[in-house]
């Protein structure tokens, strides 16, 4: 039998799953990266032979498991060596997927379902009146604010605890969606979570599949090929873009769209629409809209630019 890679830190050594308990003690030995590891006694009191140190754990051990620390680097290492990885919970696309993951694995299956399990009191018959009383349109605005205040957090370089309470406050909406939507026998936050795991699994076939590419570009023109491909469905060309996004971003999203279509307007070209928009007084829409097509001519997010240099503004004039 292939080694056998258990990662489980010694503090979580309450969250090993009966499986996993039951595949080590299948094994004659046991190498623990972690010297006085809490399973080694247990283990070892199974007669089971017990080495301790990151030396013994030989990838090409016969009849041996290895219990790592999940943020262990050698965990990647071992698995496409050809050693058999078990996260207990979760389950991975593939082994190099469970080995990269395995620090999340514990940790955040608790953290999830204790989130699920709180939304699903909240919006029980013993749970809170305001959220009993909550629909998927009033919590629009609360999606909306926790949304840019995400933002705001990292246009302030605040991305230590500031950053993750506000993804966490993003991340409640989700929740909160899934549990009236599981209130209903629709959908739950497991499957929400299933359903991107599946697309994203299907969007990098350059990761998970045989297609090779040669750089980042590449990847995006294969992503929106298989979106495209996912997205047959729609009858007209701009199907999909929300109508609640900002201009900018609108105009953004709708010359994106069009580019399939043979809108590729070069740089010099929005640079001409532009001038004769402000010069003719067509409209500042006009220039505005060719603004944008200037700013994707040379790959620039115009609302992360606008955003940028609205901050740099504001920062002055409050220095005055």
């Amino acid at each position: 039998m292939p080694l056998l890679v258990v990662p489980l830190g010694p503090e979580d050594s309450d969250r090993l799953t009966l499986a996993e308990f039951d595949a080590l003690v299948a094994r004659t030995r046991i190498l623990f990266e972690t010297p006085e590891h809490p399973l080694m006694k247990r283990l070892a009191s199974y007669g089971r032979e017990v080495v301790a140190g990151t030396d013994a754990i030989d990838p090409a051990a016969e009849d041996a498991a290895a219990v790592l620390d999940p943020r262990s680097p050698r965990l990647p290492e071992l698995v496409k060596q050809g050693a058999e990885i078990t996260t207990g919970v979760g389950v991975a696309p593939d082994p190099l997927t469970a080995a990269h993951g395995a620090y999340l694995v514990r940790s955040g299956a608790r953290a999830l379902v204790s989130l699920a399990m709180v939304m699903a009191r909240l919006r029980s018959r013993d749970g809170c009146p305001w959220d009993q009383q909550q629909t998927h349109r009033s919590l629009r605005i609360h999606l909306l604010e926790e949304s840019h205040e995400v933002l705001d957090a990292i246009d302030r370089d605040q991305l230590g605890g500031e950053l993750q309470e506000e993804l966490g406050d993003l991340l409640l909406q989700v929740a909160f969606h899934a549990q009236l939507a599981a209130d209903d026998d629709r959908f739950d936050l497991a499957g929400v979570a299933d359903r991107i795991v599946v697309k994203l699994i299907e969007r990098h076939p350059h990761v998970f599949g045989d297609t090779s590419v040669a750089d980042a570009d590449e990847v995006v023109r294969n992503w929106e090929a298989i979106k495209k491909k996912e997205k047959v469905e729609r009858s007209e060309a701009f199907d999909g873009i929300p109508s609640s996004l900002p201009a900018l971003l609108a105009a953004y999203k709708v010359q994106k769209r069009a580019a399939a279509l043979g809108f590729q307007p070069t740089e010099s070209e929005s640079m001409s629409r532009v001038a004769a928009a402000l010069e003719g007084g067509v409209s500042i829409g006009d220039a505005l809209f060719w603004l944008v097509a200037l700013a994707r001519s040379r790959g620039i997010d115009p609302e992360g630019a606008l955003r940028e240099a609205t901050a740099e503004f504001r920062a002055a004039y409050e220095t005055r």
